[in-house]
């Protein structure tokens, strides 16, 4: 027997349906779910913004105080000033966005899934944009300076390091973005009533 044949009988036997989605412990859940994107999308934005903002103020130090730097690293000192400017722009737009929601169960959970979004795109553009070209221009400032070899190589495996990490993060967003778009799909198939 199917789930619908049996839905039908108990409905017809008892006049009651035979499961109800409990609104309010949904609409908890979905605020939970945009608290705790919100909250991520909040501490990427300053991570991001914190590094930018200290690793060009030490480039800026050993490059320009210390007149240790070469051409790579100028380029540095501006691939991370761009970065912290991006991630203030960033933030400031998403912020602004989050006004554009109504209060309700699906207006908080597109404004959860939109978070979501946000952080997967951010994610997305740092593994496959950012690392790699702060990778390529650290390492070749790396070989155009008088450190030893073993330097560029201990920064190699701390680069794939990261970049195993920063993978793994990102399929984290991706499956909670896909959640919540599982979610609304549901919700838009079969609404509450």
């Amino acid at each position: 027997m199917q789930f619908n044949d049996l839905q039908k009988i108990w409905d017809s036997q008892n006049n009651k349906p035979m499961y109800v989605i409990r609104e309010e412990a949904l609409h908890q859940k979905i605020l939970a779910k945009g608290r705790k994107a919100g909250r991520t999308a909040n501490l990427t934005e300053w991570i991001l913004i914190s590094t930018g903002l200290i690793a060009s103020g030490i480039l800026v130090y050993f490059d320009f105080m210390k007149d240790e730097g070469n051409v790579f690293s100028y380029i540095s000192v501006v691939l991370f000033s761009l970065i912290t400017v991006y991630g203030m722009i960033n933030r400031f737009l998403r912020k602004n966005k989050t006004e554009n929601f109504e209060r309700s169960i699906l207006g908080d959970l597109e404004h959860a899934l939109s978070i979501s979004e946000y952080q997967v795109s951010l994610s997305k553009g740092m593994l496959y944009g950012f690392w790699p070209a702060v990778f390529l221009i650290s390492l070749l400032s790396l070989i155009m300076s008088d450190k030893p070899i073993w330097y560029s190589i201990i920064f190699g495996l701390l680069f794939i390091g990261v970049s195993f990490l920063s993978r793994w993060e990102h399929r984290c967003y991706v499956r909670r973005k896909n959640e919540l778009a599982t979610l609304k799909k549901k919700l838009a198939e079969d609404p509450l009533n």
